[in-house]
């Protein structure tokens, strides 16, 4: 449980990262397409970025990603090297998403997006927009994701662990005919 929640965590740094230098490296249409419709209209107008920042921006999500593959290859390998039941991988799984979208509702959502006025030092045309007070701007789709998640991590729990508990089943079927083949009488 402590190597998901490390793993979680590394995670939620690399978001960080990512969403402090988005508004200096990246297309405007791609970083507030994120925030509310009104600070979106506002500010989609706003020159792009050169370039190579725009390039550096897509190599930080592409590592991003990478890091999210890598996080999950790491806990399946994990959980199919300990022999983890359902349950116990299933925990797992969703403590790793539940840690990562907790960080991103508090901290990316709600301190740096509503009550720190960051994105309108990045893009002052959306200085007085209305949807820089509603907190609750991203709610349904931060809902649909929690709703979601517990499931793809049932389904993830049992891929992981279909093969070793197939295993498992298979050694002690395998262990109980020895037993009954050497009981017997040939």
């Amino acid at each position: 449980m402590k190597k998901a929640v490390r793993l979680s965590l590394g995670l939620c740094l690399i978001m960080l990262e990512l969403v402090l230098a988005a508004p200096h490296l990246a297309s405007p249409r791609l970083v507030l397409r994120f925030l509310p419709k009104d600070v979106y209209e506002a500010g989609k107008d706003h020159p792009s970025p050169p370039l190579p920042k725009r390039i550096l921006c897509r190599l930080l999500l592409f590592r991003a990603g990478a890091y999210m593959v890598w996080a999950f290859g790491k806990m399946k390998e994990e959980i199919r090297k300990e022999k983890l039941p359902f349950w116990e991988a299933y925990k797992r799984l969703v403590t790793f998403l539940l840690v990562v979208k907790a960080f991103d509702i508090a901290c990316l959502d709600q301190i740096l997006c509503m009550s720190t006025d960051y994105y309108q030092r990045c893009y002052p045309e959306t200085r007085g927009c209305a949807g820089w007070k509603d907190r609750g701007w991203n709610s349904r789709n931060q809902t649909l994701r929690l709703v979601l998640y517990p499931v793809l991590c049932a389904v993830q729990a049992y891929y992981f662990t279909k093969n070793t508990d197939g295993a498992l089943r298979r050694r002690q079927r395998e262990k109980r005919n020895e037993v009954w083949d050497h009981g017997r009488i040939h």
